[in-house]
């Protein structure tokens, strides 16, 4: 069931936005590819990153692959709105919101097939993980039970597309009040926020410490939101 959630409410949340917002389906398309394009992007840096002996969860790496989510994403935010023509005189709330539909819509499908493929590999295939601890991790997030994975992934979901809509908006500012600050700002806004979700864990492993930054960006994002959309108009 939760792999319902990542690959097709995305779709179903495109159609109701498109419904209320008067948005084209084709701004959440263009939400989808331009993140893929973004994604293929950091994913490379990150290959590089651990060929080069940086091991994935060290501070070092999530540095390299926090700067590059924010420098990509945010370029690609601001490329489509700045260089698309359905977007020539439609730089506002609404469109922002569609375009993030798109982007967090893919965001969330490729975590999907990550689940999906890790258990493809634990079930036929185990021994193409090298690492234990590793191993034992997927086993464990895999053994989940049927309503906290459905919690995780409407949670990957939604809290998703809360930030991502912050940083659409700071980055269409930049084009609505004519000032290339916002943009710079959603790219330090975005490293940021990447930095700390990366090593919340280090604080501590016990499931609250997420749960508390969860609810942190719930409250505080949705704040900043609202602040956001009075921005725009």
């Amino acid at each position: 069931m939760d792999y319902v959630v990542y690959f097709i409410f995305p779709f179903i949340l495109a159609l109701i936005g498109k419904r209320l917002l008067g948005q084209k389906f084709k701004i959440f398309t263009i939400g989808l590819i331009s993140f893929f394009i973004a994604w293929v992007i950091c994913q490379t840096i990150c290959g590089i990153a651990t060929s080069n002996n940086i091991k994935e969860g060290t501070l070092i790496y999530a540095l390299i692959i926090s700067i590059s989510a924010g420098i990509f994403e945010e370029t690609a935010r601001y490329i489509v709105f700045g260089r698309f023509k359905v977007f020539q005189d439609n730089k506002n709330w609404n469109s922002s919101i569609m375009y993030t539909l798109g982007h967090n819509g893919m965001e969330t499908i490729i975590v999907g097939f990550g689940i999906l493929i890790t258990f493809l590999v634990i079930k036929y295939k185990p021994d193409a993980i090298s690492d234990p601890q590793l191993l034992e991790q997927s086993k464990s997030f895999l053994e989940l039970g049927f309503w906290v994975r459905i919690y995780n992934s409407f949670e990957r979901l939604l809290v998703g597309l809360l930030i991502h809509s912050c940083f659409t908006c700071v980055v269409v500012l930049s084009y609505i009040k004519s000032e290339k600050k916002y943009f710079l700002l959603a790219i330090a806004w975005h490293f940021l926020h990447d930095v700390i979700g990366f090593n919340i864990h280090r604080i501590s492993e016990h499931w609250t410490v997420s749960k508390v930054w969860v609810l942190i960006i719930v409250i505080l994002y949705s704040y900043l939101l609202t602040r956001l959309r009075r921005m725009m108009k």
